[in-house]
């Protein structure tokens, strides 16, 4: 029966927008990563060693072996390996900007090939090869994520929600606390492990109002925004096509930038990612050298041009 009287919860009714419309929903990336390794059982799997190092808990729920590859600075495989007949390939499409070389690579990898799109979530499966993506990386919900397997592998879509979650940041951000919800934010990290479960539903109510129309729309236009002004400055080769949605924009400057002159201006820019720093111990350079100068630059459809403006002045001035 359903519960009757008592104290009210959120007024939330289901929208009317969909990007993705598979079924097959997960409380994060590192939960659907879970799912494809226990569905495919890899004897090995090649990842790049330029990744957040989180994704090895999925590794380590499922008992798969894996081996680092290392990337070039265009952000591709240095080296591609033959693959044995229970052997997988994971590629990240790194800030949502590198369809071109997944599309590559699931031409020759095939079912193989285990796309990670949490940065390119507006990237979508293309029946040959696996991916899967993250939602809380974009939109503000507390968990969520979709995966695409190939086509020709029948899957079983996961039972049931995810209600291991906190809502804490979402709501001190939307009040403006960011600095105050940044530990709610930590503590909800944690919570978005590996575990097989489905998306909460309170994700799904989230995302169904969200127009991503306009949100791809207000990500080019920001991208476009900064590369005008740093297209000269910029030591990362930006390469896109039409159909990306990126995530960032990625700035490496001729200068080593102050970071805390940015997080005193408001300006709140990640690293990706700071246990890469050691890479060069184990010949990882171009990794080491990406996690220590990389700027991912926000472009999200919060921000207008105006921002973008603004946000370029402070880096340029912090040096």
């Amino acid at each position: 029966m359903k519960p009757v009287g008592g104290y009210f919860g959120l007024e939330l009714n289901k929208g009317g927008y969909s990007y993705h419309e598979v079924p097959y929903t997960f409380k994060s990336g590192r939960s659907a990563l879970h799912f494809i390794l226990k569905e495919c059982k890899p004897t090995l799997v090649y990842i790049p060693y330029y990744t957040c190092k989180v994704v090895l808990q999925s590794f380590e729920s499922a008992g798969i072996v894996y081996k680092y590859y290392a990337i070039d600075d265009k952000l591709e495989p240095v080296a591609l390996p033959e693959l044995g007949k229970h052997e997988f390939f994971l590629y990240t499409n790194y800030f949502g900007l590198k369809n071109t070389a997944v599309n590559k690579l699931s031409t020759r990898y095939g079912s193989q090939l285990i796309v990670d799109c949490t940065q390119a979530f507006f990237t979508k499966g293309n029946g040959r090869s696996w991916y899967f993506n993250s939602c809380r990386k974009f939109f503000g919900v507390p968990d969520g994520a979709y995966l695409y397997p190939p086509d020709a592998i029948p899957v079983q879509p996961v039972a049931g929600n995810n209600e291991a979650y906190v809502v804490d940041h979402l709501i001190k951000r939307f009040n403006g606390q960011v600095q105050e919800g940044y530990a709610a934010f930590q503590e909800n990290e944690t919570l978005c492990g590996p575990e097989i479960t489905g998306m909460s539903a309170i994700s799904q109510y989230l995302l169904s109002h969200i127009n991503y129309q306009e949100v791809m729309a207000a990500r080019r236009a920001n991208f476009n925004s900064l590369h005008y002004i740093f297209k000269n400055l910029n030591q990362f080769a930006i390469i896109t096509d039409p159909e990306s949605v990126p995530m960032v924009y990625p700035l490496i400057t001729p200068y080593k930038t102050d970071r805390e002159k940015l997080y005193s201006n408001g300006i709140y820019v990640p690293t990706f990612w700071a246990e890469v720093k050691e890479g060069s111990k184990y010949g990882f350079e171009t990794e080491q050298k990406l996690a220590e100068s990389l700027l991912p630059l926000p472009v999200d459809h919060r921000y207008q041009e105006t921002d973008m403006q603004s946000m370029a002045a402070v880096i340029q001035l912090a040096k």
